[in-house]
């Protein structure tokens, strides 16, 4: 448990999921709706604030969101892509805790991802002192990702298709790798979702 609570967490939910045809944030899996185990898993860390951003459907996903306590922002503009959604849930959590240390990105559809790897992110990002963790997966670094605070600045310049990627690639040669298979999982189309299924359960 980190009592300093400097450590905030962006949830990206604001996607449309047009190939899955229903909402991705809203599908089951173990009883639970994936946007609502995504917020417990970030919750449970007591690192810090934790933003959900919501795009498309938002209404409806807001409506279903099970934690009271939840910050939930709003991407007007997240049919562009991404960074807006980056930059949306970095301003929302400057709002609410001006000192933070660090901003941890987590995505509503990796449901194999828990509180477990995303405090060993923090806890890796403690230890090296380093300026990312990012997790690698497959032969690509991505998310969950924990950007300091020098970051800020260049995570508040994406916009559109620009997602946290690119900060990862520009800071290559001086951020901290963290092996996280489970991180791989591509949930976009409802045979995708099915054969998730069939595995998982």
């Amino acid at each position: 448990m980190h009592t300093t609570n400097t450590i905030g967490t962006i949830i990206l939910g604001a996607g449309a999921s047009s190939r899955m045809g229903r909402p991705k944030q809203l599908l089951e899996w173990r009883n639970e709706l994936l946007v609502n185990r995504a917020i417990r898993q970030a919750t449970a860390l007591s690192a810090g604030p934790v933003v959900l951003v919501l795009g498309a459907n938002a209404e409806v996903i807001a409506g279903k969101v099970t934690d009271p306590f939840i910050i939930t922002a709003v991407n007007d503009n997240w049919a562009e892509g991404m960074g807006g959604s980056i930059v949306t849930g970095l301003k929302a959590l400057q709002k609410h805790r001006s000192n933070l240390e660090g901003v941890l990105i987590t995505l509503v559809d990796q449901p194999l991802i828990t509180t477990t790897h995303l405090s060993e992110i923090i806890e890796k990002f403690k230890k090296n002192n380093t300026p990312l963790v990012a997790a690698a997966y497959g032969n690509t670094l991505g998310v969950p990702a924990l950007f300091s605070a020098d970051l800020f600045p260049r995570l508040l310049t994406l916009s559109g298709k620009e997602g946290a990627k690119k900060i990862i690639h520009q800071v290559r040669d001086k951020l901290t790798k963290w092996p996280l298979p489970v991180a791989k999982i591509d949930l976009d189309t409802p045979e995708e979702w099915k054969a998730f299924l069939a595995k998982e359960n």
